[in-house]
């Protein structure tokens, strides 16, 4: 395959999605980003490359006055002395015009694979952040029922004070919960906020509350294996993608390179109009010509053909290394996801309904005189910590699943590991080892 043909099959946009609240901002930042936006530009400007670099350089005109005397000559009797009209044009080495070609074909490769990354990055920072507000919400509404029910405390605890039922020590801790949890609430109040700038930020534009409240938690589903996912990644995954495409210019810059060990042509035409030195008479004559590269063999094209096997070498690498690294970021968003998932599970099979009743067990005791307040405030924070613990898991999963897309390149689910995707590494078996031949 071309690598313009490569880059139809390897690289996947973001998918169009139904328009939830949260799809609806996701596209709205995929048309708005002012990333994407310019990045998109680069990628029109790339493909108006390829060809130019297939067309011929500009041939040459030129007019000659003949026969011109150094003493007493004049432009107007130079039509009597001769005159000669030549037009050149430079060929370069058959193979040259379409190496230069096939790397600008391989550059735009490289800006659509950037752009198909940005998207992807695009949609999972908008997703991370809606969830970031969404949990912040949440733990806002736990912190108000939390706060409820520590007033209540507080109350409670000052009127067994003033009776001489209690301790002003109970009275104290009390407060100091209270003024603890309405800290939080501030914090919690400020997190909510980047999370909205930061939306506001990928979308070029205000968000209105209705849209950040509408972007509910997805419908769950069990993580797919994680070795079917690196496998995939191995040759699928955006950034790997990227790598490919910059190795396989690399590639094509070493052959260009060893392509201008050979000469160009030149070849000519001109019209010779009353030849003085020829009788006076009308003449056409031709010319073929070439340069000779091999007066800076060692000063200019060796060196440049080290430079590119060279830059080819390091092309190489980096692909071993953004799949290492893609393979890492995929890894640590599965490890997270997974713990997120089986957090969830915890406190939904029965953890949070037990801290509900060990709460509400020693708000009894301790309303009969059966129990301490200090039992009663650990309860009820043990209550509050695993509410928002089990908040805060549930928010990060769907983030986690949209890291793992934006690391794949494709909605993590329904990924067939084994689909026959064409890679775009050059073969090592082909490379040119040198240009002394």
């Amino acid at each position: 395959l071309s690598l313009v043909g490569c880059a139809i099959v390897v690289l996947s946009r973001v998918p169009a999605l139904a328009q939830s609240p949260l799809d609806a901002l996701v596209q709205q930042a995929l048309q708005n980003n002012p990333a994407l936006k310019a990045q998109r530009a680069k990628v029109a400007a790339a493909r108006q490359v390829p060809s130019q670099m297939k067309a011929l350089p500009d041939p040459t005109a030129d007019i000659e006055f003949m026969n011109i005397a150094l003493n007493g000559s004049s432009g107007s009797n130079a039509l009597t002395k001769g005159v000669s009209l030549g037009v050149t044009q430079v060929l370069p080495y058959p193979g040259k015009r379409g190496l230069a070609a096939k790397a600008a074909e391989g550059e735009t490769v490289v800006q659509e694979a950037r752009l198909a990354v940005m998207e992807w990055r695009v949609r999972s920072a908008v997703v991370a952040a809606a969830y970031r507000y969404w949990t912040a919400s949440k733990l806002l509404q736990i912190n108000t029922q939390t706060l409820d029910a520590l007033q209540t405390t507080v109350e409670g605890a000052l009127a067994r004070y003033s009776t001489g039922g209690g301790n002003q020590a109970d009275a104290l801790l009390a407060q100091s919960a209270v003024t603890k949890s309405t800290a939080e609430r501030r914090d919690l109040d400020k997190q909510r906020e980047v999370a909205r700038a930061r939306i506001e930020s990928l979308l070029a534009s205000p968000v209105e509350d209705a849209a950040l409240a509408g972007a509910g938690l997805p419908e769950s589903a069990a993580l797919p294996g994680l070795q079917p996912l690196l496998a995939f990644l191995d040759t699928h995954a955006p950034e790997v993608a990227i790598a490919q495409a910059e190795a396989a210019v690399a590639d094509t810059g070493a052959e260009a390179a060893k392509k201008n060990f050979k000469p160009d042509f030149m070849v000519g035409g001109r019209f010779r109009y009353k030849d003085m030195t020829m009788g006076g008479q009308n003449y056409l004559t031709a010319m073929v010509g070439m340069t000779l590269p091999f007066f800076h063999r060692r000063d200019r094209y060796q060196p440049a053909l080290d430079e590119a096997l060279q830059r080819r070498q390091g092309a190489l690498e980096e692909v071993n290394e953004a799949r290492n690294t893609a393979r890492y970021k995929l890894a640590e968003a599965y490890q997270s996801a997974d713990r997120d998932a089986k957090i969830v599970t915890l406190y939904d099979q029965g953890l949070l309904l037990q801290a509900r009743q060990a709460y509400e067990a020693t708000m009894s005791a301790y309303s009969t005189g059966r129990s301490d307040f200090s039992a009663l405030l650990m309860s009820l924070t043990r209550l509050y910590t695993y509410e928002s613990e089990a908040v805060i898991a549930r928010g990060e999963y769907p983030q986690m699943v949209a890291e793992m897309e934006a690391v794949l390149g494709r909605p993590l689910h329904g990924i067939d590991p084994v689909s026959d995707i064409p890679s775009i590494v050059p073969n090592p078996a082909t490379s040119i080892p040198d240009g002394k031949d």
